[in-house]
C-alpha cells in the first residue's frame, strides 16, 4: 500500500505538467536521451573505415543526437577498427566496446551477425548506465535529419501498446514514385535490422531463446514476433550506402532499396502529432472502414484504373502477389505486409493486397464466398495454370511461374523500342525516375555501370543468406 500512495501523486503530478505545460500543437513524448542508447554495429569486412566513418557522421548529424550515448559495437578485435574508433572516442564522441568473438573468420555471415547481435543488445542492456531503449545502426547507412524525432514520437506507443515489439525506421517500399507521407507511420508484419529500436523487456523476453544463426529469420517467424508489429514511417529514414553486389538477385534487390526515399525535410516530433491512431484497436479499425468501402479488383491480374478513384482492394493467394509485383516493379514477396494486408500509395490512389485467407478479405463477404466457391470448384485461372503449352496463343509468359528469368523478356534493363521488350516488367511504368536508378553494376563504360559496385566486395555483405540485409535475401 505504501508503494501506492508513492506512485499516485506522482502519477498525478505528471498528468497536471502534460495539461498545463504543454503548448498547444505540442505532444508530450516520455523521452530521456540519457536512457536511449544509439549503437552502430560495427563488422571488419569494410576495406577501408569509409563506410563506418560514414555512418558516424551520418548520426552526428542527426538533430538532438549529442543528447544520446553513440556507442560503436565492435564484433572483434581489429587495428584498422580499433585506431579509428579509440581516436573518437578519446575525443568523447562516441563509446567503444569490442566482443571478444573469436574465429570469425570460419564463420557463416548468420552465425556473426547473430552472435554480434546478442552481445550487444546483452552489454547494452547491462550497462550500468540504466538504458531502457537501444536504437541499433548497421554500419553503412545515412540518416535522415529527423531520425531521432521520428524515434521519439512512436516510442510511446510501443511502450504502451503490448502489440508493438519494435520500431524500424526503413519502409521498404517507400519508393519515390508512391504517394507516402512524410509525418505518418504504420505498422507492419515485417521486420527490418537496418536500423531499429528495442526496448529492454524485449531483450529480457528473447535472450533464452536467442538462435546461434539467422536472426533476422528468427525474428520474422512466428516464434519470437507472437502477432506483434513494428512501427515503421510512411517515408523511410535511412537509406543504406556502399553495398556490394554479388548476383543478379542482389543486383535486383539493390534497385528496390536504391528506390526508397530518404526522407530530407526536418520533422519536429510534434509534427508527427497525435499517435493514437497507431494502436492496434483504432489503427485495425481504420484500415477495416477503408477495406469496407474499397472498389474490388478481380484478381492481381487486374489493371490498377488509375484515371478513377479509389481505394482499391486486390484479393490474391498464393504466388498470385508476384504477378502484382513484377508489373509495378516491387519486390516478389510482401515486405509491407500487416497481417495479411499490403498498402500501397500510388498516383493518388490506395491499393490494398490482401491474402484470401486474411480477415481483411472477410470484410468483403461477397468476395470471400466467391472465392470459397472457386476453390470448391477446383477453379483455377488459366493464366495462372503451370501446365498450360506456352506455344498456346492465348498462353501468357508473364504468369508462367517457371519463366527463364535469363528470357530478355524479363530483362528490366532492355529497351522499351525493342520489339522483344515487354512493358509489362518495364521497371519504371510511370516514366517518373531517372533512369540511373535502374542500372546495374558492371564495366565503368557500361551504361548501367553503378560507381562503387565494381569495387571489392566485403564479405558477406548483401548476400542471399547474409541476415544482416534485405528481404529478398532472408526469405
Amino acid at each position: 500500500a505504501g508503494g501506492g500512495e508513492v506512485h499516485k501523486p506522482l502519477e498525478n503530478k505528471g498528468k497536471r505538467m502534460e495539461r498545463a505545460e504543454v503548448p498547444e500543437g505540442h505532444f508530450f513524448r516520455p523521452w530521456n536521451p540519457k536512457k536511449v542508447a544509439l549503437v552502430v554495429m560495427a563488422y571488419s569486412d569494410h576495406e577501408t573505415n569509409k563506410e563506418l566513418s560514414a555512418t558516424v557522421d551520418s548520426l552526428r548529424g542527426v538533430g538532438k543526437a549529442d543528447q544520446h550515448d553513440i556507442i560503436v559495437s565492435q564484433e572483434h578485435e581489429d587495428s584498422r577498427l580499433n585506431n579509428y574508433v579509440v581516436h573518437l572516442q578519446s575525443k568523447g564522441i562516441l563509446k567503444h566496446m569490442v566482443h571478444e568473438t573469436k574465429n570469425t573468420r570460419g564463420m557463416h555471415m548468420r552465425e556473426r551477425t547473430a552472435i554480434h547481435q546478442k552481445l550487444a543488445m546483452q552489454k547494452v542492456f547491462e550497462d550500468p548506465a540504466g538504458y531502457t531503449h537501444a536504437i541499433f545502426f548497421e554500419d553503412s547507412v545515412q540518416l535522415a535529419p529527423d531520425t531521432l524525432d521520428f524515434f521519439a514520437a512512436a516510442t510511446p506507443i510501443m511502450d504502451k501498446d503490448p502489440t508493438v515489439w519494435c520500431i524500424s525506421a526503413t519502409h521498404e517500399l517507400g519508393y519515390n514514385e508512391m504517394d507516402w507521407e512524410e509525418t505518418k507511420m504504420m505498422r507492419t508484419s515485417h521486420f527490418s535490422g537496418i536500423v531499429w529500436m528495442a526496448r529492454r523487456e524485449l531483450w529480457t523476453e528473447l535472450a533464452p531463446a536467442w538462435p546461434s544463426s539467422s536472426w533476422i529469420e528468427w525474428m520474422l517467424s512466428g516464434r519470437a514476433r507472437e502477432g506483434r508489429s513494428c512501427i515503421i514511417p510512411e517515408v523511410s529514414r535511412v537509406k543504406r550506402i556502399g553495398n556490394a553486389v554479388y548476383s543478379q538477385e542482389e543486383a535486383r534487390y539493390e534497385q528496390f532499396m536504391s528506390r526508397v526515399k530518404l526522407s530530407e525535410i526536418k520533422v519536429d516530433h510534434n509534427l508527427f502529432g497525435d499517435m493514437n491512431y497507431l494502436e492496434k484497436q483504432t489503427y485495425d479499425n481504420d484500415l477495416a472502414v477503408q477495406v469496407k468501402k474499397a472498389r474490388i479488383l478481380g484478381s492481381t491480374r487486374a489493371e490498377v484504373p488509375f484515371n478513377s478513384y479509389g481505394p482499391f482492394l486486390i484479393p490474391y493467394s498464393g504466388d498470385d502477389y508476384k504477378i502484382f509485383a513484377r508489373r509495378y516493379h516491387l519486390p516478389d514477396v510482401p515486405v509491407g505486409d500487416y497481417e495479411g494486408l499490403t498498402v500501397i500509395k500510388l498516383r493518388k490512389n490506395i491499393i490494398f493486397l490482401a491474402q484470401a485467407n486474411s480477415e481483411w478479405l472477410q470484410l468483403r463477404p461477397e468476395k470471400q464466398k466467391e472465392l470459397e466457391q472457386m476453390r470448391r470448384e477446383g477453379h483455377q485461372d488459366p493464366h495462372m495454370d503451370p501446365s498450360r503449352d506456352p506455344h498456346d496463343p492465348h498462353f501468357d509468359p508473364r504468369f508462367d511461374p517457371h519463366h527463364d528469368p535469363h528470357d530478355p523478356r524479363f530483362d528490366p534493363h532492355r529497351n522499351p523500342n525493342d520489339p522483344h521488350f515487354d512493358q509489362h516488367h518495364d521497371p519504371d511504368p510511370f516514366g517518373e525516375r531517372d533512369p540511373r536508378e535502374h542500372h546495374g553494376p558492371g564495366n565503368p563504360n557500361d551504361p548501367r555501370h553503378v560507381p562503387g559496385h565494381d569495387r571489392r566486395p566485403r564479405r558477406g555483405a548483401g548476400r542471399p543468406n547474409d541476415s544482416r540485409h534485405g528481404p529478398g535475401h532472408r526469405r
